[in-house]
């Protein structure tokens, strides 16, 4: 009940902000459930909020979209600071806000890392809106996990679910949504340029990984067809495919 009233709170003050500033807002809830406010829509699913202003000009299919080089510098800095690797911080980015930096899911996770409340206050995080100060969070929180334990999967299915409930169940919690996002944030890993699932970090030693050559991958399926692919995830995850020795 908290997290929502947090949440519809901090939406009104988005609103009365824009209202008050004569710029529109717009929004748009996606699949995740992630509420994602704007004042220059990137989607053709923004839709104005009422109470604001059109803006002039403004085209909902012309602004520039959202990338992770938007925060390429605070990520790298802020991942290196505390000793986690910057792609499996951009990975979770991706996974959990799609770098909206006023995301705001329906349990009430803000911003680009997706913080609960209560997380952003252990975390030392006063403004979850400010990019810098929610990644930085969401990176310490990352670490904490991390260290906690020492399977990657665990530190991504408690970062979704909570540490609790990926001790009650002794692994990954039976959610749907949660197996999909450890998945999911496993797969913009491997195209940020991380580890091939199983490799997770030792506890309480995650380092940075240097840049380094895309690694190939050989995988055949049961009829003899075989693919190459710097990005093994979804064949790992494919029943019908095995995984050929690299030479």
């Amino acid at each position: 009940m908290t997290a929502r009233i947090t949440a519809a709170a901090l939406a009104l003050g988005l609103l009365a902000t824009a209202a008050t500033a004569g710029a529109a807002l717009y929004s748009f809830t996606d699949e995740n459930g992630v509420t994602h406010y704007t004042n220059l829509p990137s989607d053709t699913r923004f839709r104005r909020v009422s109470g604001t202003p059109p803006s002039a000009g403004a085209s909902q299919s012309g602004a520039t979209g959202i990338d992770a080089e938007k925060y390429e510098g605070e990520i790298t800095r802020l991942a290196n600071e505390h000793g986690v690797d910057p792609a499996l911080v951009k990975a979770v980015i991706k996974a959990e806000s799609n770098y909206d930096n006023r995301a705001i899911s329906r349990a009430g996770a803000l911003g680009l890392m997706q913080l609960m409340p209560e997380t952003a206050r252990l975390r030392n995080v006063a403004n979850p809106f400010n990019p810098v100060q929610n990644i930085e969070g969401g990176v310490r929180h990352l670490k904490y996990l991390l260290s906690t334990f020492d399977d990657l999967k665990l530190v991504l299915a408690a970062y979704n679910a909570g540490e609790n409930a990926v001790r009650r169940h002794g692994g990954i919690p039976p959610y749907a949504e949660t197996r999909n996002y450890v998945t999911t944030v496993l797969s913009h890993y491997g195209r940020y340029g991380g580890l091939v699932p199983g490799e997770a970090p030792a506890a309480g030693a995650p380092a940075a990984r240097p840049a380094q050559t895309a690694q190939i991958h050989s995988f055949v399926n049961d009829e003899g067809t075989r693919v190459f692919t710097n990005v093994p995830w979804q064949y790992v995850e494919t029943p019908g495919w095995r995984r050929e020795a690299t030479p």
